[in-house]
């Protein structure tokens, strides 16, 4: 069994919905995750895992979801060779396009730098300001979570 966490940081509630519906997809191709908000993890329990899946959203200046930042910090720091990852995301891409999902390349780029296999593409998500994630985005998530369970 691949032992494997979601860690997810969500302002509106966004990324935590797609959270839940990545973990769906892992499910479905037989892996049972830990998903786990960023506040209530710390980046040395990540050692205990052979997938690592991030999640968070972005602000509209192009930032880390607030809750993530100190993970991140104490992320690049870690070392994570041997650990299977991916990254999802929630951004406003009409309202900032130029910044869309950028937390999401931040966090990828956190888990390149601790040695971490990027396994997969990541998955951005746009959820304009006040709105919320429809079903075709929770659908991507699960899909996306499903061929990853099925290439690890």
């Amino acid at each position: 069994m691949v032992k494997t966490i979601v860690i997810f940081g969500s302002t509106t509630g966004n990324t935590e919905a797609l959270a839940h519906s990545v973990a769906e997809g892992l499910k479905e191709g037989n892996i049972e995750p830990v998903v786990k908000n960023v506040t209530a993890a710390g980046v040395d329990e990540l050692a205990d895992y052979d997938l690592i899946l991030l999640g968070s959203s972005t602000s509209s200046y192009g930032a880390l979801q607030d809750d993530f930042v100190t993970f991140h910090n104490n992320l690049t720091g870690m070392h994570l060779k041997g650990k299977h990852a991916a990254v999802f995301g929630c951004g406003d891409q009409e309202s900032y396009p130029d910044v869309f999902c950028a937390a999401v390349d931040i966090l990828e780029e956190g888990l390149k730098q601790s040695s971490a296999k990027i396994v997969a593409e990541s998955l951005k998500i746009h959820a304009g300001m006040g709105s919320v994630v429809d079903e075709p985005a929770k659908e991507a998530a699960h899909a996306w979570a499903l061929d990853i369970a099925k290439s690890v």
